[in-house]
């Protein structure tokens, strides 16, 4: 027998590389960039609105349960929101027979809307979350508080402070000129619930400053660059709450609101600091 040659020798598989080692930091071993391999979910535009028709009619449901609870104690809660007028006048009247029942009906609504925020917040986390990455996401918790406190914090702000400075310039104005207070309870009602939902929802601008932010929509540059339009539009939506021509009015309502504005800012300013440092540790 011959002796095998060195071309029937069996070939060895070559040897697989070493994976490449990524540098560490503080934290430990670098993790690769999740943006870049996690995929977001594809969402058509029929999805999308059939997701948004979902977390509205849970929320109805929701606002629904607590309204028939809040109800009950409508007329409890209609004497709490008459107390910043009953010290201007004697006592608020009604014209309409149905009145007395639309007042609990719209102070019941006011008071479910109020009780069930986290819920409502957390319903509009869950229909933007689909777009943002994993790591994005973690923002949910801190998301649903501060959302839920900045809301319930306008309300409480607009019911102690500035449903009380409106209320008496505006009846005083009257009584002043020497013009008898005859005010329709309805009426009230909708001039407090105007100002208590609006200024809930104004103080919702850190939030939303965050969130763009997040997304990279808006930068800290561009919000201070853009700083005087952010002015005006929130004493135009100030003028609209408080409709009233009493530059302290509005001021109580407007200076809270910038104070939020530089506060979103701040929180813009940190995300800002975060992504860059993650890109900076990207590249070592």
């Amino acid at each position: 027998m011959t002796p095998p040659s060195e071309d029937d020798a069996p070939v060895q598989p070559p040897e697989a590389p070493e994976p490449e080692r990524l540098p560490e930091t503080r934290l430990g071993k670098r993790k690769p960039d999740e943006e870049e391999e996690e995929e977001l979910p594809r969402m058509t535009l029929l999805e999308h609105l059939d997701e948004l028709r979902r977390r509205i009619l849970r929320t109805l449901i929701v606002v629904v349960v607590a309204f028939f609870g809040c109800f009950a104690f409508a007329e409890e809660i209609y004497t709490f929101l008459a107390k910043p007028i009953e010290p201007h006048v004697d006592q608020l009247v009604f014209d309409g027979v149905a009145d007395p029942f639309i007042v609990q009906v719209k102070v019941a609504l006011l008071a479910a809307v109020f009780l069930t925020s986290p819920y409502l917040v957390a319903q509009l986390w869950g229909f933007v979350s689909p777009g943002l990455y994993r790591r994005e996401k973690r923002y949910a918790i801190p998301f649903i508080f501060f959302g839920s406190f900045f809301f319930l914090g306008g309300g409480a702000f607009g019911y102690f402070v500035a449903l009380p400075f409106a209320v008496e310039f505006l009846v005083n104005m009257g009584l002043n000129a020497n013009w008898d207070a005859d005010i329709r309870i309805e009426r009230y009602l909708n001039f407090a619930v105007n100002i208590l939902l609006g200024l809930a929802v104004m103080f919702q601008l850190p939030i939303v400053i965050f969130m763009l932010s997040q997304l990279g929509v808006v930068t800290p540059r561009f919000l201070m660059r853009h700083f005087r339009w952010a002015v005006l539009i929130i004493i135009v939506l100030s003028a609209v709450i408080t409709p009233t021509p009493d530059v302290v009015n509005m001021t109580i309502v407007a200076g809270p609101t910038l104070l939020l504005y530089l506060v979103g800012v701040g929180a813009s300013a940190l995300v800002q600091r975060r992504r860059k440092r993650i890109e900076d540790e990207g590249e070592e």
